[in-house]
């Protein structure tokens, strides 16, 4: 494109050399405002694009960054998500564990339990019998007694005397009783 302007131009100086200079075009003006123009540039370009570029690649590397390490969380908060189900999940089968046991425990207990309670109430009823038996033997023995002076007295009423201790017990050693 540029050699074409300037075949042009270089056709147009050939045809009329004043032309340029009709038009208030002067080479060495032209020259030195090119020069300005390419100085002030290099001027903007070293000290205002270049470091607002710079200013820019920082903020995209930042921003790229960012986005990398929120990537990396966002993978690593999955990963700790399906860390916490599966801690979750064996937390509630632990449970569930803790609480089967709890209840072969407590039944076990309750067995236990009414285990001796029977075994208690056995006892009782065996005491409760060994101690009517006892009372029993006491009564029939007091009874016995008992029936012995009243079979001395009556046998002493009937027979209208007073009988001697060897007689008393002659008579009653001959009673026998039968419970």
């Amino acid at each position: 494109m540029f050699e074409i302007g300037t075949v042009v131009l270089g056709n147009v100086e050939a045809a009329s050399p004043d032309l340029l200079g009709t038009f208030g075009v002067h080479w060495s003006l032209l020259l030195i405002q090119a020069l300005n123009f390419f100085s002030v540039v290099a001027i903007l370009y070293f000290f205002a694009f270049k470091p607002v570029l710079k200013t820019m690649e920082e903020r995209r590397a930042k921003i790229e960054g960012g986005l990398q390490y929120a990537e990396d969380m966002r993978v690593q908060l999955e990963r700790c998500d399906g860390v916490i189900q599966e801690r979750l999940a064996h937390a509630k089968e632990e449970a569930h564990q803790i609480i089967e046991e709890a209840k072969q425990q407590s039944k076990i207990y309750a067995d236990r339990q009414r285990e001796e309670v029977e075994q208690l109430g056995e006892e009782m009823i065996r005491a409760a019998k060994e101690s009517i038996r006892e009372e029993k033997a006491k009564m029939l023995i007091d009874l016995r007694s008992e029936v012995k002076i009243l079979v001395g007295d009556i046998a002493e009423k009937v027979l209208a005397k007073e009988l001697s201790t060897e007689e008393r017990r002659r008579y009653l050693d001959g009673v026998e009783f039968h419970w």
